[in-house]
């Protein structure tokens, strides 16, 4: 069996307080995981899945079969023999190429979760030829407003290694140098283990070297808290990854509430300056500019002059070499009495673009939970045959017609189903699906996965925390 798809790191599997081999805990209890596996290869495919405990040797496997261009989502139960309080990862093997993505909650749902419980994020598993032994993660918080980010990273390698990782926050760096971590196993850091101070003002960004290859991603997680309402993940950028050229399919200011905050770091090895281009929806670009920019250090753009209120994609640029970039959104200021919803992806370089890009867990008011998904044209010219297909749990396909979108702009997919976009029937309601978005030119996408009231978001004390993630771009 040819492995197609290796070391995504499934964080928390079941609904018991979280055993950590560290002090990178998340706060409260009750979470756990859903991981959905969306198969986008030419036939039926097989899935091996190996978990791997943080603490022991103990593995335990599950096989599945997914049909071509469905999604099939595992849930803690599923996976035989796992024990509660599980914290580990899971390595994938597949005969079909296959996307994944996790979703970490201490929601109440499907017989797990806690009383209280709002908290949600995304992050997408790691193929295996994008893991690497060079990771950077432009954001690192150690109780910033309450805030502070854990790193989880994984052996994707064949021999045990250890990871070195370094802090840099306020010009200052921090090392830390993990355990021996085993093939297949994961270890967890957050920035007290490298005596990072706590508070506000304590940000900045990760690196992270391993002599094995590495698969890593992030959460960042209210820094104490009996019931968490607040989670965000994403994952982070390998050396191969990089580029002085990224994409960010989704960037909000003042839009409906929603305020984002982008984390750039200067991944070259010299001082630089950058620039973010931000494309409205019309296609009117503004530009915003921070000097001199250390290496290895990272700055925040939010709410840049200049810039109206809107929705927007945005183009990053370094003017000397590579950088790396995420995006945050939360309401701000938060209106009373609506409860903090926060999201994060990461932006993608420009040589990651491809004209097929898949995404495994579209929501239509599925158990109260809807996405929105933006689609942005990275090419040089305009795209007039972006057609999207939607294979649903039921499985059947739903396809649009070929839409269009403008150089550098974004399409924004939301309430889909009530769209005159459809070529035949309308995607049904209360579905969850795999999609496979197929365009004329290259094409980034993010979806926005929030609690819905019908057609409309629910911004309500009892709403559950928003979620972000990136499409998986298909070779």
């Amino acid at each position: 069996m040819k492995r197609k798809l290796l070391a995504f790191v499934i964080v928390f599997a079941l609904a018991f307080a979280i055993v950590s081999v560290s002090s990178a805990a998340l706060p409260g209890s009750g979470w756990w995981q859903g991981a959905s596996f969306q198969n986008v290869g030419a036939g039926q495919a097989t899935v091996v899945l190996t978990a791997y405990d943080s603490a022991s040797s103990d593995t335990y496997t599950h096989q599945l079969t997914v049909e071509q261009g469905a999604s099939v989502t595992v849930l803690p139960n599923d996976i035989p023999g796992l024990p509660s309080g599980f914290l580990g990862s899971i390595a994938a093997s597949s005969d079909q190429p296959l996307a994944a993505q996790v979703n970490v909650t201490n929601r109440q749902a499907a017989g797990y979760g806690v009383a209280g419980g709002k908290a949600a994020a995304y992050y997408n598993g790691v193929n295996g030829d994008r893991t690497g032994t060079s990771w950077l993660f432009p954001l690192v918080k150690h109780n910033h407003f309450g805030k502070t980010t854990t790193f989880y990273l994984q052996n994707a390698g064949s021999a045990a290694t250890t990871v070195d990782v370094e802090f840099v926050v306020n010009g200052n760096t921090y090392p830390y140098t993990t355990p021996s971590i085993d093939p297949g196993q994961m270890v967890a850091v957050d920035p007290g283990l490298a005596s990072v101070p706590s508070g506000n003002g304590n940000l900045g960004a990760l690196e992270a070297t391993s002599g094995e290859p590495i698969a890593a991603v992030m959460l960042e997680h209210e820094h104490a808290a009996s019931v968490a309402t607040v989670l965000q993940g994403s994952g982070g950028f390998t050396t191969a990854g990089l580029n002085n050229e990224v994409f960010c399919p989704l960037y909000k200011k003042n839009y409906f509430l929603r305020n984002s905050g982008m984390q750039v770091q200067n991944a070259h090895g010299s001082a630089q300056n950058v620039t973010v281009t931000f494309i409205s929806e019309s296609g009117t670009e503004y530009t915003s500019t921070q000097n001199n920019v250390a290496p290895g250090a990272s700055v925040l753009f939010y709410q840049p002059a200049g810039v109206p209120d809107g929705l927007f994609s945005a183009r990053v640029e370094g003017s000397a070499g590579n950088v790396a970039v995420v995006v945050n959104e939360s309401e701000l200021p938060l209106i009373a009495p609506h409860l903090q919803t926060s999201t994060t992806y990461a932006c993608q370089a420009s040589t990651s673009a491809t004209t097929s890009v898949s995404y495994p867990a579209y929501k239509q008011n599925w158990f109260t939970r809807s996405t929105g998904m933006q689609v942005q044209n990275v090419g040089a010219a305009n795209a007039t045959n972006v057609v999207m297909t939607f294979v649903d749990n039921n499985g059947t396909t739903y396809t649009t017609n070929p839409l269009s979108i403008d150089a550098g702009a974004a399409l924004n997919i939301v309430n889909a189903h009530t769209m005159s976009i459809w070529s035949g029937a309308s995607l049904a309601d209360s579905t969850l699906s795999g999609v496979i978005i197929n365009s004329d030119q290259p094409i980034m996408v993010v979806a926005n996965e929030s609690s819905w009231l019908g057609t409309a978001p629910d911004n309500s004390p009892n709403s559950f925390d928003k979620s972000n993630a990136i499409g998986f771009n298909l070779d």
